[in-house]
């Protein structure tokens, strides 16, 4: 028996990108508008706080200035883009925003390995700390930034199951699809829209007067007010352009506060007011979201672009610092928004030039995201293909699967559904992500086409056909015979250096597993492991170890079983994987059974039904058949039963199940423990089980993704009915009654 050999590379994670951890800096033109920081001081007693408004009404400089303040609670902060779309990415950086100001709090949550196990695992047991946890606020800046979609609905579960010391407050343009009505009329939602944010007369002369020394009339100020409505970014504006201006008073009676008013004054007096060098950093650099003095120079082709930028942000209220460090900054999005619309009509077309200038500027730096997206702005959409074809297999092994797809979304559509390897690439990750009907799109063109001779295939497999047959191979939709022949000839196929070698030779022992040819199943996953790990595909690695524990254990060797289960779930938490691979977590839950500890065996079980339910039918199907096993020996009839009614349906709709249907009809058929009345509940049962074994009340609350409060009710519960005091007592008293 081969043991994989293991190298100390890690999967490589997205990057946390630590300017999004903070509000920008506040400024000494800041004026602090008490009424609004004290309407958000009432956030902690609340379970959302919601601050919507139009751009320019002041909503992230409020929401800082009252983090600043906040001197009870702490506040973490995150600023949302499109890429936090990405749940994976979104959950870094919600657990980094919480470990700065809670380091405890995250100790116990598992890493943020995929997708499909955000709000199962991540979301779950972040909750289950929290109700442990003092208060605790996480301001979400730019939500409307996430759209509908995995990530948003995972924000939607989180703040919907929050427990009472937790507290988000969101910033956002657009009314948030969320349930306000039913937190409204349940008291647990506090609001401020655009009304509440607007100036009033006294904070406008606070600015205007106080802040930047106008020495404007009460009358004029009220008149300035009026006109605008109010708009915190229009008396900014107003503000800044009655720094120049000789007859204050012929000004305000002048200002019309119309958008269009507004901007004509911002082009003429903010921008114009700059030398032309600022004018042109101003203006090119706007089509960054973030800005720094490195990346300014790439894109201006200067070296000058930081002391610019120190300058700048000194003396324009627009520019806004990201960082106490000053090497991170962004424009207010207002601004940027007319900035890149001065730049379209002063330099008509220089924006595509800058975004690949930026696109290359990212690209150097590893950060693949941003160089996509710049090179999708700037029209190089040969550059983004190669881009993508480079990072995709490794953004895929950290289970970024949205990331990607939003990477092949950015193309036209023309281009998207027709060129090959951006076609192949969607049939991989659609299929990984269990969309069998996309996946089936995306392959359909590629039919009988011919590769251009130009260009590698992007999964290094080293033709169409050899993708496209372990696809199929790899993703069979339950058919074993159509998946051992697929198998069979991409192995014909597919080079052996190629980092598809471990899939296509994976995809052949599991169809074999499946067809009841056991002895060569266990020959081709040790085959498979080694060659996963030459390569570094860990999850292949840690698949093929887990079956070989099933396949160790379907012979009655239960020590090599137990000790593949180990050897999988060991190296999925060394590559980061333990949230992915579902089929680790059965073969472990089947080793505890072996080993008689039906206890630890269940949430494994049940851990790999949830991982496994989004993807192939077959694995799916033998985990519920697993686990209804376990279910009905340990007493839960009722659980067994729905695991089995599940395992039925998803084997009728395979094609071909192979020997699943055979080992179904052996369950059903075997004798069922009668287990013993008790007043105690069905979950009261499970954490008596649990309570014979080593775990704290806190560490079984986590496996059973409840509260340790929860948990503690029912270890007391347990004791009154019990009739003992302790712990042994109980467990001692339960032997007796033939309840363990």
């Amino acid at each position: 028996m081969a043991q994989a050999t293991r190298s100390r590379a890690s999967v490589r994670s997205p990057p946390l990108l630590l300017a999004k951890l903070h509000p920008p800096a506040r400024r000494d033109q800041t004026v602090v508008r008490e009424r609004l920081v004290e309407s958000l001081r009432a956030s902690a007693r609340v379970k959302l706080t919601v601050v919507a408004a139009p751009a320019g009404c002041g909503k992230t400089t409020l929401l800082g200035t009252w983090r600043d303040a906040e001197k009870t609670l702490p506040v973490g902060w995150l600023t949302l883009d499109e890429g936090d779309n990405d749940p994976v990415v979104l959950w870094l950086h919600v657990m980094e925003a919480l470990r700065r100001v809670r380091p405890e709090l995250c100790e116990a949550v598992p890493a943020v390995g995929s997708a499909s196990r955000v709000v199962d695992v991540v979301v779950r047991r972040l909750l289950n700390e929290l109700a442990e946890q003092d208060d605790v606020v996480l301001i979400l800046d730019d939500f409307h930034r996430l759209s509908n979609g995995p990530a948003r609905d995972s924000v939607a579960w989180l703040i919907e199951h929050a427990p009472p010391t937790f507290h988000v407050v969101l910033g956002t343009r657009s009314e948030p699809s969320l349930p306000l009505a039913t937190m409204r009329a349940h008291g647990e939602l506090l609001e401020l829209r655009a009304a509440e944010l607007s100036f009033t007369a006294g904070e406008a002369d606070a600015l205007l007067n106080g802040r930047l020394g106008l020495g404007l009339e009460r009358a004029d100020v009220d008149r300035l007010v009026e006109r605008i409505e109010g708009w915190p970014a229009g008396i900014y504006l107003a503000g800044l352009s009655l720094g120049g201006v000789a007859d204050r008073r012929a000004f305000v009676s002048s200002f019309g506060g119309t958008s269009r008013h507004v901007v004509d004054f911002l082009v003429g007096e903010v921008l114009d007011a700059h030398d032309p060098e600022t004018q042109s950093l101003m203006l090119r650099s706007s089509i960054l979201d973030r800005l720094s003095g490195s990346l300014c120079d790439a894109v201006l082709e200067s070296d000058c672009s930081a002391q610019l930028l120190s300058q700048l942000a000194r003396t324009n209220l627009f520019l806004l610092p990201l960082d106490d460090t000053g090497d991170w900054y962004r424009f207010h999005q207002l601004f940027v928004q007319l900035l890149r619309i001065e730049l379209q009509h002063r330099e008509p077309g220089l924006a595509q030039t800058l975004h690949r200038r930026a696109s290359a500027w990212y690209r150097s730096r590893g950060l693949v995201d941003e160089a996509v997206r710049h090179a999708q702005q700037a029209g190089a959409y040969a550059e983004a293909c190669e881009l993508i074809a480079e990072a995709w297999l490794g953004t895929a092994s950290t289970g970024r699967h949205t990331t990607v797809l939003a990477w092949l979304n950015g193309f036209p559509s023309e281009l998207s559904r027709t060129d090959p390897s951006l076609l192949l690439i969607r049939a991989w990750m659609s299929s990984l992500a269990g969309d069998r009907e996309e996946a089936a799109a995306a392959i359909a063109p590629l039919e009988g086409a011919a590769w251009p001779d130009d260009r590698p295939v992007p999964d290094g497999s080293g033709s169409l056909e050899a993708s496209l047959t372990t696809l199929r191979a790899a993703f069979s939709w339950g058919d074993v015979e159509s998946a051992r022949a697929n198998a069979v000839r991409a192995l014909e196929l597919v080079p052996p250096d190629s980092p598809m070698r471990a899939a296509a030779t994976w995809s052949l022992a599991i169809a074999c597993y499946y067809s009841g040819d056991v002895d060569t199943a266990d020959g081709w996953f040790d085959e498979a492991a080694r060659v996963a790990t030459r390569t570094e595909r860990w999850v292949v690695t840690a698949s093929a170890l887990a079956f070989r524990s099933l396949i160790a254990g379907e012979r009655g060797r239960s020590d090599e079983q137990g000790w593949l289960a180990e050897e999988a779930e060991e190296l999925a938490r060394e590559r980061g994987l333990e949230e992915i691979p579902g089929e680790v977590h059965v073969a472990l839950g089947v080793a505890l059974e072996a080993q008689g500890d039906l206890d630890a065996a269940m949430p494994n079980l049940e851990r790999g039904v949830t991982v496994l339910q989004p993807g192939q039918p077959l694995d799916l199907a033998l985990a519920l058949i697993h686990q209804a096993r376990v279910l009905r020996a340990a007493g839960r009839a009722e659980g067994a039963a729905a695991a089995l009614h599940e395992a039925v349906a998803t084997i009728d709709s395979c094609p071909d199940a192979g020997t699943l249907r055979r080992r179904l009809d052996a369950l059903e058929q075997a004798p069922q423990k009668q287990g013993r009345e008790t007043d105690l509940s069905g979950r009261e049962l499970v954490v008596l089980r649990m309570l014979k074994g080593p775990l704290s009340e806190r560490d079984i609350g986590r496996e059973l993704y409840l509260s340790h409060n929860t948990i503690h009710t029912h270890t007391k519960s347990i004791y009154r009915k019990l009739g003992v005091s302790s712990r042994v007592q109980a467990v001692r008293r339960a032997v007796t009654l033939g309840l363990l």
